[in-house]
């Protein structure tokens, strides 16, 4: 039988560096959190213009840790996008809080009208989502945020060299004063740490080990 084409789910980049970079690991003798962690948080950070970067094991941690350092818990109400992956809505609940979905506009992402329209006095942080690598209005979200006093923390798990505005994923040159974005490292992403099968870290693909990196901007 003839066997059939198809187009591949996702088809790696794999050069000598990331080879080179994989035997490096192997021979440091470390093979979890280590210095290769440590560099790529302090490179990823220059990237990204952003004075912090923490690597976490999951994106969903990463959003966790996001909202529980924003105090929000079971009194607290997040708006979130029904169209995204159930991490963004279990971080939610992993804190206590209740999430609210708001619809979704014409391009997929999240509608600051919608948004607006299901404030509560509750209403503690917005996660927009930026589906697909496309910028959500996060103008709009900020006029709201702002407005009210709310946290926003941007799920970019598909957001890493996104631009809105002249803004990296939203996490460089920021505007706002307290800002925070969650990248995801995955086979499927822009970025990949080849992690195990299995799902725990590697000390494969450039040797980053960690899946998702946290990111916070402060401005004075």
């Amino acid at each position: 039988m003839k066997q059939m084409s198809f187009i591949p789910f996702h088809r790696p980049s794999i050069g000598d560096e990331e080879i080179a970079e994989v035997v490096d690991t192997l021979r440091s003798g470390w093979l979890t959190t280590g210095p290769k962690t440590a560099q790529f948080e302090y490179e990823f950070a220059s990237y990204v213009q952003s004075p912090y970067s923490l690597a976490t094991n999951s994106c969903t941690a990463s959003l966790h840790l996001a909202l529980a350092a924003l105090g929000i818990g079971p009194a607290h109400e997040v708006i979130t996008t029904p169209l995204t992956f159930c991490a963004t809505i279990n971080a939610i609940m992993h804190v206590g809080a209740t999430p609210v979905l708001a619809d979704v506009a014409d391009d997929g992402n999240i509608d600051p009208v919608s948004v607006e329209a299901r404030l509560t006095p509750r209403t503690k942080a917005i996660i927009p989502v930026h589906l697909s690598g496309l910028p959500c209005d996060l103008a709009s979200l900020w006029r709201i945020a702002n407005s009210r006093g709310l946290r926003v923390i941007e799920d970019a798990a598909h957001g890493h060299t996104i631009r809105a505005k002249a803004d990296r994923s939203g996490v460089a040159r920021s505007t706002q004063r307290q800002r925070r974005s969650c990248v995801q490292l995955l086979c499927n992403q822009k970025l990949d740490d080849s992690r195990g099968r299995n799902g725990d870290d590697s000390a494969a693909g450039a040797s980053r080990q960690n899946e998702t990196v946290v990111l916070a901007r402060y401005q004075p």
